[in-house]
């Protein structure tokens, strides 16, 4: 008897360290945040089996590499062994195509095999491309189910399951050659609202990003003076366009069809977009509401983040429709107008914002309200 109740006792103690250790792995500490997120809903794979193709066939073209020498390269840049075959096979494919096609080169190969597989109608870029590091949208996430929960299981699974439906059931927007770029509401997660969304990138079916996308009909007319890509994965599918929005105001947005339209945006200095904006925070303005239409508004560039689209901003509060992550991430859509007046170029944007985002006493239309956002946009097909 004493023998049995020692090993009951040994059991209980066992499940509850079970227990205790499972309970730690769900919650979040302040110190170890970066490390508990799931990677995958933010940070690009770092490369896909397309561009292992392009690395051995640029080793074969380009530094007449030996087959030996490309699979030392390539187990080197984290290619498994199981693909060595494949991948080779249509590396050689390239090969035997730019040798046939080019005959005796004069220029660099790499840069004739470049040129033999180049689309006849591109054209070249007539607007200045620079790279930037750029983020991991996590702090898009977070305006999304609020900066506590997004650091909790809770907050990423809902992400999470939205993000596999999108893969699952494609909804594609807009594709171009094997990339996509797929939308999925939170619908079937927790809310009916229409928006926001997720907009999720893919490449050969692989998923290259993700991030938030708010809904819009608004159009209005963009000029594109400088490109900032990301230069956070190989191929480039993630931007930020900066120009002018009807010609006078000066505005950079995160552009959510890059991925797709990256050729559009390089080559078309005029265009139409639909412009959207996440807010990060939201107060009430403190100036005389009874003469609001006499007071500036509108926004200006935030210096407290290193990418250029996140601006401070003043603005009048038009419209406010109820838009949900689900019950414990509720939100609004609030449709604002910015700048003097009623001027006919003054622009009226929709704009996303999560109930604990809000620091005002009350959201009404009409209110004059301050605070910070995140631009995003797309090309207005």
């Amino acid at each position: 008897m004493l023998h049995l109740l020692i090993h009951i006792v040994r059991l209980t103690f066992d499940l509850l360290n079970f227990a205790a250790k499972q309970a730690a792995k769900n919650q979040s500490l302040p110190g170890d945040r970066e490390q508990q997120l799931d990677n995958a809903l933010f940070t690009r794979r770092a490369i896909s089996i397309t561009q292992y193709i392009a690395i051995a066939t640029k080793a074969m073209i380009s530094d007449g590499k030996s087959i030996d020498d490309i699979k030392t390269i390539l187990i080197n840049r984290g290619l498994h062994e199981d693909h060595f075959e494949a991948v080779l096979n249509r590396a050689q494919q390239n090969y035997k195509k730019w040798f046939n096609e080019t005959g005796k080169p004069t220029l660099n190969a790499f840069e004739l095999y470049q040129q033999s597989t180049q689309s006849p109608q591109k054209t070249k870029p007539l607007v200045e491309i620079t790279t930037h590091e750029g983020e991991d949208h996590a702090l898009h996430f977070c305006a999304l189910t609020d900066h506590s929960r997004y650091y909790e299981i809770s907050g990423r699974s809902i992400l999470q399951a939205a993000v596999n439906r999108a893969l699952v059931n494609p909804s594609t927007i807009t594709s171009n050659e094997e990339t996509e770029i797929r939308q999925v509401t939170f619908a079937r997660v927790g809310s009916n609202a229409v928006n926001p969304c997720l907009r999720v990138v893919t490449i050969n079916q692989q998923t290259e990003a993700v991030y938030p996308y708010i809904r819009t009909e608004l159009k209005t007319n963009f000029y594109t003076q400088h490109i900032i890509e990301w230069n956070n994965g190989d191929p480039i599918v993630e931007a930020e366009v900066d120009g002018n929005l009807n010609r006078t105001l000066p505005l950079s947005f995160f552009a959510t069809d890059y991925a797709v339209n990256k050729h559009v945006y390089q080559t078309q200095t005029s265009i139409g977009i639909r412009l959207s904006a996440l807010v990060l925070e939201l107060s009430e303005a403190n100036k005389n509401t009874n003469e609001i239409n006499r007071q500036e508004r509108g926004f200006w560039i935030d210096k407290k983040h290193s990418n250029k689209s996140y601006f401070s901003f003043e603005a009048v509060v038009l419209e406010i429709k109820e838009a949900s992550i689900d019950r414990l991430s509720t939100g609004f859509v609030v449709t604002m107008k910015f700048g003097e007046g009623n001027a006919p170029l003054t622009p009226v944007i929709d704009t996303y914002i999560s109930y604990n985002n809000i620091k005002a006493y009350n959201l009404t239309e009409g209110m004059l309200v301050k605070g910070t956002l995140w631009f995003q946009g797309e090309i207005a097909n």
